[in-house]
């Protein structure tokens, strides 16, 4: 049995069932010196011929190990040299420190920001990467501990975002060690992999050990259980995909709203993609985002409360208002105060709001020809006492809607017509003295309407063109 010849063809067929790599492509390797990128290359250099491609070594330095980052980079530099393939090294920022919260991930970041930065120099079409079977069994173990969902537990997907691929993701660990082995290849063993303060090289060192006592395929068995997660998420993704094409829409700020009564309908699982497919698209991304995350969002959406938010990681909020479900990149700024003294009749320039007012007195007769609008009312001119006020909401405030005899909240009024919290505080609410006569574009109070016995009529027009103010009043 030839060891290498076997593997180069399994991940021949790796490549070609997950059309990893086109004919003609030029690749960036990441390669970081240890077993797994050093097998990678090695691989993909013998596959060359077939699959007529150009390969371009990569090696970011996270210079974390001062004692022996130097010589790994030296090492990787070699080896490019010795197959022909251009090399590329950069060294990591020095805030990227050991003491830095969240190290893992930070590093990850910055290592593929780089591997994407010479993607686009080298104008290539494909990154490839050394991830294997155990860093798939790996995954799949770290993600159930945290308690993932399926996609948590489709692990490492082999090829992502179109562009980043793994054609070593059905090859074992022991497999590749073979390898190496068998072609005379050496590689550097980064001494930071035998630190059990990561989780990843707990499992590795302890927990898969344990676990191949009772299982001895353990790894291959973890492999294919991330590729069923895989096939049944991808399903699942494409079904949500679909159902928020047909329903979201665009808010004005570029939220995705949701139409709650159709979302409630969803089967659980199907109700938990949605969500995942709206934060990523909202987002661009679903790092950070948990099972607890996707409940939340849940609760809020199928709770008793009218109005409610979640606050999420990455400048993300979700907010049941009324009967939507509305998806924010961040939250919308504090409307500004506002006051506005009219003294008389006349035109006015609301900077603050971004339109203008109109107060004219007609005669009521006028009022035949005159086009209804939720943003013109028109008041009995013998009932109204200069000087009159603009101004934003107050908590308090009441008024008589118009076609009542008694008073009401106009935060009662706001919750009857399910307007948004955020949107209650930017309605001009005309006033003479503290008392409500015309809540602009929703109504008036009844006390300050035209009647029979009316003779002279105010009429207040606004022209909201352009403006921020809200224009659902007329819906």
């Amino acid at each position: 049995m030839n060891i290498a010849r076997d593997i180069i063809k399994k991940v021949d067929n790796t490549i070609s069932k997950y059309r990893m790599i086109g004919r003609g492509d030029r690749v960036i390797v990441a390669i970081s010196g240890g077993a797994d990128s050093v097998c990678l290359l090695d691989v993909l250099h013998s596959l060359k011929g077939v699959l007529g491609i150009e390969l371009v070594v990569a090696h970011f330095d996270h210079g974390l190990r001062p004692g022996e980052d130097a010589s790994e980079t030296e090492f990787v530099q070699s080896l490019a040299a010795s197959f022909g393939c251009d090399f590329v090294t950069k060294r990591a920022d020095p805030d990227l420190q050991p003491e830095t919260a969240s190290l893992e991930e930070r590093a990850r970041d910055v290592r593929y920001r780089f591997l994407k930065e010479v993607k686009e120099q080298f104008a290539a079409q494909k990154i490839a990467t050394g991830h294997n079977l155990n860093d798939q069994a790996e995954t799949v173990l770290m993600r159930l501990l945290r308690g993932s969902g399926p996609s948590g537990l489709s692990g490492i997907p082999p090829v992502r975002d179109t562009y980043i691929v793994r054609p070593l993701i059905e090859v074992t660990r022991n497999e590749i060690e073979s390898y190496l082995s068998n072609r005379g290849l050496s590689h550097i063993t980064d001494s930071s992999n035998s630190e059990t303060k990561y989780l990843r090289n707990e499992i590795r060192l302890n927990l898969l050990p344990q676990l191949e006592r009772y299982q001895p395929k353990i790894v291959e068995i973890l492999g294919r259980t991330a590729g069923i997660m895989r096939e049944e998420n991808e399903w699942l993704e494409a079904k949500a995909t679909r159902w928020l094409k047909k329903w979201a829409e665009k808010g004005s700020n570029d939220e995705i709203v949701l139409p709650l009564l159709r979302f409630k309908g969803l089967p659980e699982p199907l109700k938990n993609h949605v969500i995942r497919q709206a934060l990523k698209k909202k987002g661009g991304s679903l790092r950070r985002i948990s099972l607890p995350t996707i409940d939340a969002i849940k609760q809020i959406a199928t709770g008793s409360k009218p109005q409610a938010e979640v606050t999420l990681p990455n400048m993300l909020a979700v907010k049941k208002v009324y009967d939507r479900l509305i998806f924010l990149k961040s939250k919308p700024e504090t409307p500004k105060r506002f006051c506005y003294i009219i003294e008389k009749p006349g035109a006015f320039d609301l900077e603050t709001l971004g339109c203008t007012m109109q107060l004219e007195e007609v005669e009521r007769k006028a009022l035949v020809e005159l086009k209804t609008s939720a943003w013109t009312a028109c008041l009995d001119a013998d009932r109204i006492t200069y000087p009159l006020m603009l101004r934003n909401f107050l908590p308090g405030d009441r008024f008589v809607p118009l076609g009542m005899t008694g008073h009401k909240k106009l935060k009662s009024l706001f919750i009857d017509m399910k307007i948004p919290s955020h949107v209650r505080a930017r309605i001009p609410i005309l006033t003479q003295g503290n008392k409500p006569i015309w809540v602009c574009g929703l109504r008036i109070d009844d006390r300050f309407k035209v009647t029979s016995k009316t003779k002279r009529v105010l009429k207040i027009t606004f022209d909201v063109q352009g403006s921020t103010l809200y224009d659902e009043g007329s819906q």
